[in-house]
């Protein structure tokens, strides 16, 4: 068996409370569409930014087809 890899931000790097609910609301919105087309949540990859931000990729993966 072998597998596809795909990475997506998610969160935001919004200071502003309201801006960052609308984006973690947008960022569910992803969880659940890439999960209905067969890819697994795996990990998280954490990263500051030179402006001290924390962000966030998901790791995914689903079995490759062919």
């Amino acid at each position: 068996m072998s597998w596809e890899y795909k990475l997506v931000f998610i969160g935001s790097a919004a200071v502003d409370e309201e801006l960052f609910e609308e984006s973690l609301h947008a960022s569910l919105h992803t969880l659940n569409s890439l999960g209905s087309e067969g890819w697994e949540l795996i990990g998280f990859l954490p990263h500051l930014t030179p402006a001290g931000l924390q962000k966030y990729h998901a790791v995914f993966k689903r079995e490759k087809k062919g």
